[in-house]
């Protein structure tokens, strides 16, 4: 089968949709199948795999961490005309995904969508003014924009039942999780983490993802305050960038937590698996999540998780792994000093961790997206042969 992804990002540039694009893609090429990429191009970047077709963008990744893209259909008709592509795939509900529809149409197969994030609560966050207003229109956007789709993935449960009740989409849906490199967990190094930012003896608090407001940052620091006067010996790493970051330093130095809580910034995504193996224990204090792939990541290095209750975590952690917590500091923070204080409780958890995210391999959730690929084509030819 030949599938194209329609992607708002990609390399360089990192992030949960750029991460479940790269380990999608890798599972369904060792299925055989080719997989073409439609993203924009990042200047000074060559892209070392073949069939990454780049399209014209501003790169602002210095600044925001995106390429913006300029959606001029005709610039990549030729490219997308010559895969002859059974579907496309699209990630996004807007700029490449506006343009993934259009294809879609001129060339009359089925558009499958991936909903990836809660978009209304993002628009929330970052809308300057009015973000209830914000938060209706992304909502009406989404909707619009689920008419177009044959298909539509999820990550999981919590997600399908949310499209259900808020978009009242119950047919032609897929919970395909996204799945973690496993081999990549297996040989991991914490000793040289922990050396490298003075760690040694430390109990160590670890939180990967963009540096955010909406990642429940100014919760966790909360939190950490009162870790912190039950035990001082407990640090926390921050791995990550985002657009927080600035606010956070300031909130840091404010509160005195400049030797406490260190800011790593971002790393090669191959070396982020030693990041997990050097803590004690990984939290997440998101709500906004639709999956949380960091969880899954930090189960397979055998990290138990302290998430707050939210989608994502509660499918994540039905088979243990870690814990929920109610989105306040004082329970989040009671969890997280139970568990260090239990050295047993600590590796039961971790013991857990391993055995539930076996469930994510790479070659499992290529097998289930493409059944949700082929479940897309029958529904479509179906409906041809029905006009």
């Amino acid at each position: 089968m030949r599938i194209a992804i329609f992607s708002n990002a990609y390399l360089p540039s990192i992030s949960g949709v750029v991460n479940s694009i790269m380990l999608f893609r890798k599972g369904l090429i060792a299925a055989g199948h080719e997989v073409h990429v439609f993203a924009p191009e990042y200047e000074k970047y060559e892209d070392e795999e073949p069939y990454i077709f780049r399209f014209p963008a501003l790169d602002l990744s210095g600044q925001l961490d995106v390429s913006l893209i300029v959606p001029i259909k005709n610039l990549i008709e030729s490219a997308v005309r010559g895969v002859k592509p059974a579907l496309i795939h699209s990630q996004h509900p807007i700029w490449m995904g506006d343009l993934a529809v259009s294809f879609a149409r001129a060339l009359n197969i089925p558009l499958v969508f991936t909903f990836h994030t809660q978009y209304e609560k993002y628009a929330q966050h970052y809308a300057p003014i009015a973000p209830k207003l914000a938060g209706l229109i992304t909502d009406e956007v989404v909707k619009r924009y689920l008419r177009n789709c044959q298909h539509v993935v999820v990550p999981t449960e919590s997600i399908r039942e949310m499209l259900a009740k808020d978009y009242g989409i119950e047919r032609g849906v897929s919970v395909v999780p996204t799945p973690v490199d496993l081999v990549k967990f297996q040989d991991i190094q914490p000793d040289k983490v922990r050396v490298s930012f003075g760690l040694e003896g430390k109990e160590v608090l670890l939180f990967v993802g963009r540096l955010a407001r909406e990642k429940g940052l100014d919760l966790l620091l909360q939190a950490f305050t009162l870790i912190q006067e039950q035990r001082p010996g407990v640090r926390l790493l921050l791995l990550g960038r985002g657009p927080y970051e600035d606010a956070l330093k300031a909130k840091l130095a404010k509160l005195g937590f400049k030797d406490f809580v260190i800011l790593a910034g971002a790393v090669p995504y191959e070396d982020v698996p030693d990041y997990y193996a050097a803590a004690d224990l990984f939290v997440f204090p998101s709500t906004t999540e639709t999956q949380g792939l960091v969880i899954i990541e930090a189960m397979a290095a055998g990290l138990p998780v302290v998430a707050v209750r939210a989608p994502g975590a509660v499918d994540i952690l039905a088979e243990g792994g870690g814990v929920l917590t109610e989105n306040k500091p004082e329970t989040f923070a009671r969890e997280v000093v139970d568990i260090l204080a239990d050295p047993g409780r600590q590796r039961e958890l971790s013991d857990e961790a391993r055995r539930a995210v076996q469930r994510y391999s790479i070659s499992d959730a290529a097998a289930r997206m493409l059944d949700a690929y082929e479940t897309a084509i029958d529904s479509w030819e179906s409906r041809g042969q029905q006009r």
